[in-house]
C-alpha cells in the first residue's frame, strides 16, 4: 500500500532503462554502449542519484543533466515542462487513488448513515478540478477506473458532487440531532462526538484534501477538523489497528484483477496487522468472498465482484478522494522508443527496455 509520496527524489544516470518505484519520483541519466538490435538492453548501466527537491530535479531535466523524471511529476511543474525544448510529458491514469479511511469500529463512525453523509458532503469535483488542477477525476468505488472489473459510474447515484443537503437529511433520519447549545450534532445515543481528519504534514495535496473533508464535516454540523500529522506516526497506528477517526492515504495496485476485494476489506482481516485499516466487517460482503476468490466460473466471479463493489460503495469504509493521472517527463534529444505503459507509465521498466539512442546520436 502506497500513501503520500516522499519529498525526496532519486536521480538516475541511465543507459536505457530504469526501474521506477511507485513511492517517489525517479530521475535517470543514460550512458550508451554498442549492442545488436536483439541483444537485450541498449545501455550498460543505470545510475540513480538523490535530488532533494523536485524543483531541482525539474531544473536538472531542463539542463540535460538527467534523461528522465519519475512516475509522478507534481502538477505545478507540468506547464514549464511542456513548454521546455526537447522534453516530453506522458500521462497515464493511475491504477490507484487517494482516499480517506474511516475507523468503522469506532462509535458513531460505525454507523453507515454517518459515513455516507460524509461522502455525499465531500466535494470530490473540487478536489479533482482545483487541488489537482483537472489532472484527476472523482471516484467512488474500490477498484480504479482503469481496472476492467470496476463498476465505477454504473450505479444510480454517485458521491462526486457536494450534496451536504442530502447528507444532513440522512443524519436527521438516523437520529444525529443538533445540540442547540453547541450547534454540533450528537450521536444517536445522545452523546457528543467529534471527528479528527488526519493528513500527512509533508504533502500539500494531502493537506488540501484534508481541508475539503473538514469542510464537509462543518457543512453537516459535525464537530470536525483537519489535522496535518506526521505520516509515519499515523501509519503506525493504522498498521496496528490503533485509535483514529479518519486518515488520508493513497494506494497503487500492482495488478488489474479484483482480488483486492477479497483481501483488503475482508472481515477476518479486521484484526490482522497491516490489513483492513478501516476495521470493517460486513456479513453480506464477506459471504461473497469465496465466489470471488475461488470460483472457476467467470460469471460467478463477475457477479460476486459487482455485488461486493455495490455493498462497499454504499457502506463507505473508505471515501475515495480522487483518481489522478500520473505524469512522466523525459528528454527527447538523444533517446527514443519510450512507451507509455498502462501500468507503469512512460517510466515503466519493461516498456522502456528498448529505449535507445536516436540514429543521429549513433543509435540504436
Amino acid at each position: 500500500m502506497i500513501s503520500v509520496r516522499a519529498k525526496k527524489f532519486l536521480a538516475i544516470s541511465f543507459v536505457a532503462i530504469f526501474l521506477m518505484m511507485a513511492i517517489s519520483p525517479i530521475f535517470a541519466r543514460a550512458q550508451t554502449t554498442t549492442y545488436g538490435p536483439q541483444n537485450g538492453a541498449y545501455v550498460d548501466k543505470i545510475v540513480f542519484r538523490v535530488i532533494e527537491e523536485e524543483a531541482a530535479a525539474v531544473l536538472a531535466l531542463q539542463n540535460d543533466v538527467i534523461d528522465m523524471m519519475g512516475d509522478m511529476v507534481d502538477p505545478q511543474y507540468l506547464e514549464v515542462l511542456e513548454e521546455a525544448a526537447n522534453i516530453e510529458t506522458a500521462r497515464v491514469q493511475r491504477n490507484g487513488f487517494g482516499y480517506m479511511t474511516i475507523n468503522t469500529a469506532k462509535y458513531p463512525l460505525n454507523i453507515t448513515a454517518l459515513r455516507r453523509a460524509m461522502a455525499f458532503a465531500t466535494d470530490k469535483v473540487a478536489i479533482s478540478d482545483d487541488i489537482w488542477e483537472g489532472l484527476a477525476d472523482p471516484q467512488d468505488g474500490p477498484l480504479p477506473a482503469v481496472n476492467p472489473w470496476t463498476i465505477e459510474g454504473t450505479l444510480d447515484y454517485t458521491y462526486y458532487e457536494e450534496n451536504a443537503a442530502l447528507g444532513n437529511t440522512m443524519l436527521d433520519a438516523a437520529g444525529f440531532d443538533i445540540d442547540p447549545l453547541t450547534g454540533f450534532r450528537t450521536a444517536p445515543d445522545g452523546t457528543a462526538f467529534d471527528v479528527n481528519v488526519e493528513c500527512a504534514i509533508s504533502s500539500d495535496i494531502a493537506i488540501q484534501v484534508g481541508t475539503k473533508f473538514a469542510e464537509a464535516l462543518v457543512a453537516l454540523h459535525i464537530d470536525g477538523r483537519s489535522e496535518p500529522t506526521a505520516f509515519d506516526e499515523y501509519l503506525t497506528r493504522l498498521n496496528n489497528h490503533g485509535d483514529y477517526d479518519m486518515c488520508f492515504l493513497g494506494v497503487n495496485f500492482g495488478t488489474f484483477d479484483a482480488d483486492v476485494l477479497g483481501d483488503e476489506w475482508w472481515g477476518e482481516n479486521a484484526d490482522v496487522p497491516f490489513q483492513n485499516f478501516a476495521n470493517w466487517r460486513n456479513d453480506s460482503y464477506d459471504a461473497l468472498r469465496n465466489d470471488l476468490m475461488y470460483s472457476t466460473d467467470y460469471d460467478v466471479i463477475k457477479a460476486a465482484s459487482d455485488e461486493m463493489q455495490r455493498i462497499w460503495i454504499y457502506e463507505c469504509p473508505w471515501i475515495i478522494a480522487y483518481n489522478n493521472v500520473e505524469i512522466g517527463a523525459y528528454r527527447t534529444d538523444r533517446f527514443e522508443g519510450h512507451q507509455n505503459d498502462i501500468s507503469g507509465g512512460v517510466v515503466g521498466f519493461w516498456t522502456n527496455y528498448k529505449v535507445h539512442l536516436k540514429d543521429s546520436e549513433g543509435g540504436p
